[in-house]
């Protein structure tokens, strides 16, 4: 049989290693001015893009909203299609029905598209969707899509989070 032993470390003893600091990081900051209602751009800049985070929520709740009925509209008509009990809990689904549907989603894409974008997450999404022309058939111009992105970029460094004298 073998003795193990353990060996007690006061971690409350330990010295915590000291931070390094660089450069400007150890020069005191300047108060960021504030206007009559005591914000800072940033926090202006903030309120800004929360407004526009908003009306960004609506339109994917809507785009979402149209997508799911879409599913729904398929997998009801599959299951009465089958004769499945499942499908008498349901109307009677028309398949020509979907396409009334299909339109409704792409207009709900192409709204989402036109509405500004509060981030640069929001940019990539647009870009995505562009590219695989998910806005087609709609008859909405392209040239109207890509200005309301080139806006959007324009806005965005327009409107910074951060102070320039912060970033590193």
């Amino acid at each position: 049989m073998t003795t193990e032993t353990a060996q007690i470390i006061q971690f409350a003893d330990a010295q915590r290693p000291k931070r390094k600091f660089h450069g400007s990081s150890m020069l005191p900051c300047a108060p960021a001015p504030r206007d009559e209602e005591g914000l800072t751009e940033t926090a202006k800049n903030l309120r800004l893009r929360q407004a526009r985070y908003e009306a960004w929520r609506e339109a994917d709740a809507l785009r979402e909203y149209w997508r799911a009925s879409q599913k729904m509209h398929d997998a009801v008509y599959r299951v009465q299609n089958q004769g499945l009990i499942e499908g008498n809990s349901h109307p009677v689904i028309d398949p020509k029905d979907r396409w009334t549907i299909v339109a409704k989603w792409r207009a709900a894409i192409v709204r989402q598209l036109l509405t500004p974008a509060p981030t640069m997450r929001e940019i990539v999404w647009k870009r995505a969707v562009f590219k695989h022309s998910d806005h087609t058939h709609i008859g909405v111009n392209p040239e109207r899509i890509e200005q309301a992105i080139a806006d959007d970029v324009e806005f965005l460094k327009s409107h910074p989070t951060r102070r320039k004298d912060l970033q590193q």
